[in-house]
């Protein structure tokens, strides 16, 4: 009995933690672009369509179910961590900080290749209907939707992470850092304003990293850009919209162009320029075999 309390207790703190971070990350994002800085913010909106109250419910339930769902495969992942059955390290001595850091970028590479695979994956045609589809459900998706996903979507794209803790020596903030840079940037890829400058994205460094554009026009168009954190397997496999830069230019133009005129342009006019189309079909979401 004493072993199963210490579980719930271990799934209730994780849980915790989850609904902590989900709603201050999600929530600040969401009201200082929806809300606060609606107006301001209105040259950086990706898309013309506004998300209604009915799709962020969609998007807070889901993402409730996933962040319970992986609560309670975290809990049995951690048993067995405090059990020593894992490759979890604890002091930085044992392996030095080189392998610290150099773990960190191993296992956001390897995530990032992983997704890319499993993201076609679930758009094939038999796939899509039954593990995807509720994901894209938000034709705009708004930072709420970070876990909205099936049961079978959220352990499929949450599976590595308990290969890393097996598989590979990893130190307890590095696996945190590791799980925090992952939800960063799925609020950040699903915020639906262009936040990346344009400097930035043109620099040699960071030219492969992807923009919310480019997320954006996955969940507006479908059939396209998989990528997670990189444009490196996009790039590879061709599967990057033929519009991606195109339309993040625009953005960028128009970025400038609000800034010259300090903002006194109506928001209409601004808005009018915000050309996306309409969403594909979703019953059509996915790859052709």
């Amino acid at each position: 009995m004493k072993q199963l309390a210490d579980f719930c207790q271990l799934f209730a703190l994780i849980l915790v933690i989850y609904l902590f971070v989900y709603f201050i990350l999600a929530g600040v994002a969401y009201w200082v672009f929806y809300v606060l800085k609606k107006e301001t913010m209105q040259a950086r909106k990706i898309q013309l369509r506004v998300p209604d109250k009915k799709i962020i419910r969609h998007e807070i339930k889901w993402s409730l179910i996933t962040m319970t769902m992986l609560s309670f495969i975290g809990a049995i992942v951690i048993s067995c961590v405090l059990k020593g059955y894992t490759k979890m390290y604890y002091s930085v001595a044992a392996y030095g900080w080189l392998y610290f850091f150099g773990s960190m970028i191993f296992c956001i590479f390897l995530n990032d290749a992983y997704f890319y695979w499993v993201h076609r994956f679930m758009h094939l045609k038999a796939v899509f209907p039954k593990v995807h589809r509720i994901h894209h459900l938000s034709h705009t998706p708004t930072p709420w939707s970070i876990f909205s996903f099936s049961g079978v979507e959220a352990f499929i794209l949450y599976a590595i992470f308990p290969v890393f803790i097996f598989f590979i020596p990893l130190h307890p903030v590095a696996l945190s850092v590791i799980v925090l840079f992952n939800m960063v940037n799925n609020v950040s890829g699903h915020l639906g304003y262009e936040i990346v400058p344009g400097k930035l994205h043109r620099h040699w460094l960071f030219k492969y990293s992807n923009t919310v554009t480019h997320h954006e026009f996955h969940h507006a168009k479908v059939k396209c850009n998989y990528g997670l954190y990189f444009n490196i397997w996009d790039r590879l496999m061709k599967t990057n919209h033929p519009d991606n830069e195109k339309k993040f230019m625009q953005i960028q133009k128009r970025i400038l162009s609000q800034k010259d005129s300090a903002g006194t342009a109506p928001e209409h006019e601004v808005a009018r320029h915000i050309l996306m189309g309409k969403p594909s079909n979703l019953d059509k979401g996915y790859l052709n075999n």
